[in-house]
């Protein structure tokens, strides 16, 4: 009897080792796998990366984003600039001949002035209470 106890015993634990192994075996298979679609998926963006920044970097079409590329760029913001700049002095001219400007402004004005001495109020407070009865003066006045 003790030997066939034995005996069962012995298979069983034949039995549960194989298994055992045969997990071990397929849960490391399961770690390389994830591992290698790990690696392969941050190559895929790291790639991706390195295209998207030679797409939108390289302004001059050489294959390579370089000092070149650099000077375009900055000569393309130089001509923006001034384009803006332009088109900031036009719109400042047409709202300066503007009635309500003419109105406002030297309520403005005056209202920067009279605050100047006073601590809590101040130069821009002043200017900003002055535009404001300008505005209400503007807004009263018949036509």
């Amino acid at each position: 009897m003790k030997n066939k106890i034995t005996e069962v015993v012995d298979a069983s634990f034949e039995v549960i080792s194989s298994k055992a192994s045969s997990i071990s075996s397929a849960a490391g298979d399961a770690g390389r796998s994830a591992y290698e679609a790990g690696k392969n998926a941050s190559q895929a963006v790291g790639k991706i990366a390195g295209t998207t920044a030679l797409l939108v970097g390289d302004l001059n079409g050489d294959g390579k984003v370089d000092i070149e590329d650099a000077k375009i760029a900055l000569e393309k913001a130089k001509q923006v600039g001034s384009s803006v700049a332009d088109e900031s002095a036009k719109l400042g001219k047409e709202v300066m001949q503007s009635e309500l400007v003419k109105d406002v402004a030297p309520y403005a004005a005056v209202g920067a002035a009279i605050a100047i001495p006073i601590p809590i109020i101040g130069p821009a407070i002043g200017a900003a209470l002055g535009a404001g009865l300008g505005l209400y003066k503007n807004a009263t006045k018949k036509k």
